[in-house]
C-alpha cells in the first residue's frame, strides 16, 4: 500500500484570488508570502481529506472559511478516490477500509509550524500515542471504557454468566423470561392451530397465494411484453408509408411509365427523322451547288469554225505575202489573229466549265444513291428539298419536346420515386422492382396493422393497467387456465379456513393480548407473535453476545495492561523510529520513556536528554522523525504523504539544511512531501536540492 495524492484543486476564496491546481510530484514546494493564500490552501487540503467537525479524531482549529475543491488520492482502493467537502474522509478509509488508526492524520500534517504530536502533553507526544502505535493499548483503553462496571465484575463459569442482577445482566434475565412465556403460548398455538386443520388450510392458502402472485407477475410481465411488442410493431409501422403515400407512389410510377412510353415513341420517330434531316441538309446544299453549275454552263464553248477561219486567213496571209500584196496581207493577218482569239476564248470557257460538269455528275450520282431516282433538272431537286424540309422542322420540334420537357420531367419523377423508395426501404430497387416494392410495403403495413390489432385484443383480455406492467421476468409463464383454477381454489380455501378460525377465538384473544395487536386476523396474530418472539430472541442473543464479548475483552485488556510498559519500551527500539530520528537530528539514535519526564533521547555516546528540554529546532527535528516513524509503524513500513506547513521555521539555518537534506532522503524512500513556506531561505534550500529529486520536484509560487 502506497498512498499518494495525485491531484489537488482548491477553489478561490479568502485571500486566494485564483484557483489553486497542482498535479503533485514526490516533492512539492509551495511558496507564498503573507496574505497570498498559503494557509487557506493548507486548511482546504485538511478540510477535504480529514474529518474536521464534531467527533473528529484530531482537533484542527480551522478558520471559518467556506472551503471547496477536490483532491484525488491513489492507494486506498483499486482506482483513484476523489475527496470533496461532502465525501467520505481518509479517517474513514483508514479505520474501515485498510485498518489504520483514525487519528493517523495528526502524524501526516504539520499545520502552521505546530510540530507537536499532542498539544496537551509535556513532551509533545504523550502516552496515548505511544500506546496507540507501539502497544495497541490505546485502542483497548477505548474499548475498556465502553464496558460497564457491572460487566467488569462479571465472569463466565461452566457456560453460565455470573454477575450481579443489574444493568445488562438484569436485562438479559428479563428477556429470557419473556422468551419462556412466548414459547409457551406458541406451543399452545401449534397444538391447537398449526397441527390441525387451520394449519393445513393456512399452508394451502399461502401456497396458492404464492403461485397466484407468481402468475399475477407473469401476467403483468406478459402484458409488458405484449405492450413492448405492440410498440415495436407500431414504431415499425410508423416507419412505413401510409396508404395515401403508396397510392401516390403508384400513380407517380404509372405517370412515369406513360412518359417513358411517350419518350420511347418520340425518340424512335426522331431517330427516323434525323436520317431525313441529314438528307435535307445535303439537298439544301446540293441545290445551291446545282444552281451554280447550271448558271456556268450557259456560257458558249469554243466553235470549230473559228479555227477554220483562222487557218484560212493565215493561208491567205502567206499567199499575199508571197505575192507582195501588202494590204491583203494585213487584212488576212488581222482576220487570222481575230478568229484565233475567238477560238481561244471559247476553249478557255470550255475548260472552266469542265470541273462543274464533274461536280454535277457526282451530285447526280449521290442524289440517285440517296433517293433512288435520277436528278433530271432543278425542279426535281427543289421538290425533294421541300419534301425533306417538313421532316427537318418536325424533327426539331420532337427534339425540343424531348430535351426541354419530356426527358427532364422523366428524370425528375424518376429521382423523386427513387428517393421516396429509398426513404421507405433503405435500398434502391430497380425500376422493374418498383411496383413489387410498393406492393410489399402495402402488404407489410397491412400485416403489421393486423398484428397490432391482435395484440390490442390480447392486452385488453389481460385487464392489466399500463402502470402495472412488469419489465422484470418473474421466472414463470402466464397460464390463464391455471390462474382461473387457482383463483377459484383460493376462494374455497379461504372460506374453509375462516370456518376453522372461528373455533379458535379464545386462543386468538390470548395471542392478541400478548402481542398488543388490534388485528383480528389469525394469520397476522400468529405472524406478530412469531415476529415478537424473534425480536426478543434476537435481542436476547445480542445482549448475551455483548455480555460475553465484553467480559472476554475485559479479561484480555487486564492481561495486556500488565505488559503495556514492556511493549512501549520495546516499541521505542524499533528501527522505524530510531532510523529517522538519527537521520534527521544527526545526534540521537535511541529513545526511552519515563513516567515523569516523558520521552528521553539518547545519543551515540549514551548521553540522555529529555525531549522537553532540548532546543526548539532539535525538537522539531525529533518530532518530524517521530511522525515518520509512528506513521511507518501504523502503515507497516509502507509510505504515504506528509503535509508540512513551515515545519522548519523555528530551526536555525544549519539545522534547516540538514532537515531539508533528510526530507530529500525521505522522498527517495517513497514518501511524498508537500512543504508550504513563506520563508525565502527555506524555499531556496529546497530549490537547490531539485536536482536530487529530478522530475518529481514541483515548485509553485502563490
Amino acid at each position: 500500500m502506497t498512498i499518494r495524492i495525485d491531484r489537488i484543486k482548491v477553489d478561490r476564496g479568502g485571500p486566494l484570488d485564483k484557483d489553486f491546481e497542482l498535479e503533485p510530484g514526490v516533492l512539492n514546494l509551495i511558496y507564498g508570502r503573507n496574505e497570498t493564500g498559503k494557509t487557506y490552501i493548507v486548511e482546504s487540503i485538511i478540510n477535504l481529506l480529514f474529518e474536521t467537525g464534531r467527533g473528529s479524531p484530531v482537533s484542527w482549529n480551522l478558520r471559518g472559511w467556506d472551503l471547496t475543491g477536490r483532491i484525488v488520492v491513489s492507494g486506498l482502493e483499486d482506482g483513484p478516490v476523489t475527496f470533496t467537502r461532502t465525501s467520505r474522509k481518509l479517517d474513514d478509509y483508514w479505520e474501515e477500509g485498510i485498518g489504520l488508526p483514525r487519528d493517523l492524520s495528526r502524524l501526516l500534517v504539520v499545520k502552521a509550524g505546530e510540530t507537536l504530536l499532542a498539544q496537551e502533553e509535556m513532551d509533545g507526544v504523550g502516552r496515548d500515542i505511544l500506546k496507540d502505535y507501539l502497544s495497541g493499548k490505546g485502542l483497548l483503553d477505548k474499548i475498556g471504557a465502553s464496558i460497564s462496571s457491572t460487566l467488569q465484575k462479571t465472569s463466565v463459569q461452566d457456560g453460565e454468566i455470573k454477575g450481579s442482577s443489574m444493568g445488562e445482566i438484569k436485562k438479559r434475565e428479563q428477556l429470557r423470561e419473556d422468551l419462556h412465556r412466548m414459547d409457551a403460548i406458541l406451543k399452545d398455538a401449534e397444538e391447537s392451530y398449526a397441527s390441525g386443520e387451520v394449519y393445513s388450510l393456512q399452508h394451502k392458502k399461502e401456497t396458492i397465494k404464492t403461485e397466484l402472485e407468481m402468475l399475477e407477475k407473469a401476467k403483468r410481465h406478459h402484458a409488458d411484453r405484449l405492450h413492448k411488442k405492440r410498440e415495436a410493431l407500431h414504431l415499425e409501422r410508423e416507419g412505413l408509408p401510409a396508404e395515401e403515400e403508396l397510392s401516390k407512389l403508384e400513380s407517380d410510377i404509372s405517370v412515369l411509365e406513360r412518359l417513358r412510353a411517350q419518350s420511347e415513341t418520340k425518340s424512335g420517330t426522331l431517330k427516323e427523322l434525323e436520317v431525313t434531316s441529314e438528307d435535307y441538309r445535303w439537298t439544301d446544299k446540293a441545290l445551291s451547288v446545282y444552281q451554280g453549275i447550271m448558271s456556268g454552263q450557259a456560257i458558249t464553248g469554243p466553235k470549230p469554225v473559228y479555227m477554220f477561219l483562222a487557218l484560212a486567213f493565215l493561208a491567205g496571209a502567206v499567199v499575199t505575202g508571197l505575192l507582195g500584196l501588202n494590204i491583203p496581207l494585213v487584212v488576212c493577218a488581222i482576220g487570222s489573229v481575230a478568229f484565233f482569239f475567238l477560238y481561244y476564248r471559247g476553249m478557255r470557257n470550255a475548260l472552266a466549265t469542265a470541273g462543274d460538269s464533274r461536280e454535277l455528275e457526282n451530285l447526280k450520282a449521290e442524289f440517285k444513291n440517296r433517293f433512288s431516282s435520277e436528278l433530271t433538272d432543278r425542279a426535281a431537286l427543289e421538290a425533294q428539298v421541300e419534301r425533306l424540309r417538313e421532316n427537318y422542322i418536325r424533327a426539331g420540334g420532337l427534339r425540343k419536346d424531348l430535351e426541354e420537357e419530356l426527358i427532364p420531367d422523366i428524370k425528375s419523377r424518376e429521382s423523386s420515386i427513387k428517393v421516396t423508395l429509398e426513404v421507405f426501404t433503405g435500398t434502391q430497387p430497380s425500376p422493374q422492382e418498383w411496383r413489387d416494392t410498393v406492393s410489399e410495403l402495402r402488404s407489410k403495413s397491412k400485416g403489421l396493422g393486423n398484428e397490432i390489432s391482435s395484440l390490442d385484443r390480447d392486452l385488453a383480455s389481460l385487464v392489466v393497467p399500463k402502470e402495472k406492467y412488469l419489465d422484470q421476468d418473474p421466472g414463470s409463464e402466464w397460464d390463464r387456465d391455471r390462474y382461473d383454477t387457482l383463483d377459484k381454489e383460493l376462494a374455497e380455501t379461504r372460506e374453509a379456513l375462516q370456518e376453522e378460525i372461528n373455533k379458535l377465538d379464545r386462543l386468538r384473544n390470548r395471542i392478541a393480548q400478548e402481542t398488543v395487536s388490534e388485528s383480528t386476523e389469525w394469520e397476522e396474530l400468529i405472524t406478530a407473535l412469531w415476529d415478537k418472539r424473534e425480536e426478543k430472541a434476537q435481542e436476547y442473543g445480542q445482549v448475551t453476545a455483548e455480555i460475553l464479548a465484553k467480559v472476554q475483552v475485559n479479561a484480555v485488556i487486564r492481561e495486556f495492561r500488565e505488559e503495556e510498559n514492556t511493549r512501549i519500551g520495546e516499541g521505542l527500539k524499533r528501527e522505524e523510529l530510531t532510523k529517522p530520528l538519527h537521520a534527521l537530528t544527526g545526534r540521537y539514535s535511541r529513545i526511552r520513556q519515563e513516567e515523569d519526564m516523558g520521552l528521553i533521547l539518547i545519543t551515540d555516546g549514551d548521553e540522555e536528554y529529555p525531549l522537553v528540554d532540548i532546543s526548539t529546532g532539535a525538537r522539531e527535528q525529533a518530532f518530524l522523525a517521530l511522525r515518520i516513524g509512528f506513521a511507518s509503524i501504523a502503515m507497516e513500513g509502507q509510505t504515504a504523504f506528509l503535509i508540512l506547513d513551515d515545519a522548519f521555521q523555528h530551526s536555525d539555518w544549519h539545522r534547516r539544511t540538514n532537515l531539508i537534506d533528510q526530507t530529500l532522503s525521505l522522498v527517495k524512500t517513497g514518501w511524498q512531501v508537500f512543504y508550504f513556506t513563506m520563508d525565502d531561505h527555506i524555499r531556496d534550500l529546497f530549490q537547490e536540492g531539485e536536482e536530487k529529486v529530478g522530475d518529481g520536484f514541483r515548485s509553485l509560487e502563490l
